[in-house]
């Protein structure tokens, strides 16, 4: 920091109207944005899984193409070897998608059950 520079710390960036204190209206302001960053990174979490569980379906679609590519190409030494791991591949590449899918099945049941936001619609001017 330079002379004559006032470091601004997250408690004067929160207090918008520069009271000196947090209100109840600054406070909502903090938990509405709180909240809205939650809901950006459950929406990436999401699409990183989906991503992921598309990409372990995909080679477990394309598998048996690449054996019989392998085995067209008269690589079937290659065939032999892609075929002997199939099914430790196809094993671990079932239990991320069944995962995947178990867990958003228990966390779609879980947000039932979860409350929504309850706004106070009380003013602080009176």
């Amino acid at each position: 920091m330079q002379d004559g520079e006032i470091a601004v710390t997250e408690f004067d960036k929160a207090d918008t109207n520069g009271n000196g204190s947090i209100d109840r209206n600054e406070w909502n302001r903090l938990a509405l944005e709180d909240r809205r960053l939650e809901m950006v990174d459950k929406d990436l979490k999401r699409n990183a899984e989906r991503r992921f569980t598309g990409f372990a379906l995909a080679g477990m679609l394309m598998y048996p193409l690449i054996i019989l590519f392998a085995s067209m190409m008269g690589f079937d030494k290659a065939a032999t070897l892609i075929t002997d791991i199939a099914s430790v591949y196809v094993i671990a590449a079932s239990g991320v998608v069944a995962a995947f899918m178990g867990f958003n099945a228990y966390s779609a049941k879980a947000d039932k059950k979860k409350a929504s936001i309850q706004y106070d619609d009380r003013s602080e001017t009176k």
